[in-house]
């Protein structure tokens, strides 16, 4: 017998058992990540090479701006201290902020926060230092920001004040500003939307028990809707199609929707007794509107052909209830929302799948979240390496 022949088959053997193990093991999905191991998703689901991109620029209510990656187990990438929010406790909870659908907050741009004070800070995103403060109200109460198609210039809406402005995003200059008041009261405008051509503006009057349509460019008033009495009025979301607008009603506790660009009624639903509504987003298809409860850890699914809950998606629980907002990531996979929870406790961002309508990933945070933004990937690995500080545990400041 030939010894040698033997060994040297066995040593081909050990070498192909060898290279054939290191190329499973390269090839098996999830082995290896650029921001750490994956966290485990509540659903059998993997992020897509689009989605996994996908980072969001947080501001607690403390004015932590913090980066969030999703997708990872060590989801906190860095914070740095911008400017603080919440001015009045515990009057936290009147501000929003949106991002149109596809759009992201990249490198040299200019982030707009509203305060709970009528103010709204402006930061440039590439250094996350202060330039301006916009001067809107002087009152607490509903003030927000929705940024244009293109991210070219944002409106702001100040309830108490009554204001309406729309702001140019590079230059900071003030297009137009008009003030809606009947008998010297403010109609109290408490959101307001871009129409998806950016033509005009969409927004609630909820002393008013009115919905109005405003040109974008001049501030002109298109078209007024008026709603039953004490109906209030108070939010509202477009479809990305231009076709429909759902609009939040706090009298009743019920959402409505109406078409473009001549808000005729469509149809009303009204919200189960465990939600009681605030803000919805569509999906990117129309077919459903995704309704985030303000008391409660849950979003009604809402058919936009039967104009009927069809769905209630049961997020994780947490010690404070309830959802401050809703959107629709980039990419279309997903919906996030944001449980503003408190600033001790901390809050939550919560992905829901579109294709199941189920908890996909959550990410606590030890600190209260406001609003939360998609931003780009790029902006996300300078902030990241430039100029954030290192996540800390139990940041609660």
């Amino acid at each position: 017998m030939n010894y040698k022949l033997i060994l040297l088959a066995g040593f081909v053997v050990i070498l192909a058992v060898g290279f054939g193990s290191a190329y499973l093991m390269l090839n098996v999905p999830g082995v290896s990540s650029s921001h750490g191991v994956s966290s485990t998703p509540s659903s059998p689901t993997s992020p897509s090479s689009s989605s996994s991109s996908l980072y969001f620029l947080t501001l607690t209510q403390k004015g932590i701006a913090m980066v969030i990656n999703p997708f990872s187990a060590s989801s906190f990438l860095g914070f740095q201290h911008v400017v603080n929010i919440s001015l009045n406790v515990p009057d936290q909870v009147f501000y929003w902020e949106e991002v149109p659908y596809g759009d992201t907050i990249s490198l040299n741009q200019y982030v707009f926060v509203p305060l709970n004070n009528g103010t709204v800070e402006v930061f440039n995103s590439t250094n996350m230092k202060v330039v301006d403060t916009l001067s809107v109200g002087d009152s607490i109460g509903f003030i927000g920001v929705a940024y244009s198609p293109h991210m070219n210039r944002v409106a702001i809406a100040d309830g108490p004040s009554g204001v309406v402005e729309v702001v140019n995003a590079h230059t900071l200059q003030v297009e137009w500003k008009d003030t809606f008041a009947s008998n010297g009261k403010t109609m109290y405008p408490c959101d307001v939307r871009w129409t998806p051509d950016g033509s005009y503006l969409l927004v609630p009057m909820k002393l008013n028990d009115s919905i109005v349509l405003i040109n974008s460019g001049n501030g002109n008033v298109n078209t007024v809707k008026v709603t039953s009495p004490k109906s209030e009025p108070y939010m509202l979301s477009p479809n990305v199609q231009g076709t429909m607008v759902a609009v939040e009603f706090s009298g009743n506790n019920s959402v409505g929707f109406y078409s473009l660009p001549d808000l005729s009624y469509m149809g009303m639903v009204r919200m189960p007794s465990t939600v009681v509504a605030q803000r919805g987003v569509f999906t990117p298809n129309g077919s459903y509107y995704l309704e985030a409860s303000a008391d409660s850890n849950e979003v009604a699914v809402i058919s936009t052909s039967s104009f009927s809950v069809v769905n209630t998606i049961n997020l994780p629980s947490t010690s404070t209830p309830g959802l401050s907002g809703i959107a629709i990531a980039p990419g279309g996979q997903y919906a996030f929302t944001v449980i503003h929870g408190n600033v001790n406790t901390g809050g939550m961002i919560v992905l829901i799948s579109l294709s199941s309508m189920s908890v996909a990933y959550q990410v606590p945070l030890s600190t209260a979240p406001s609003f939360v933004v998609p931003m780009t990937g790029s902006a996300e690995n300078y902030l990241v390496n430039n100029v954030l500080l290192p996540p800390v545990t139990g940041l609660h400041c």
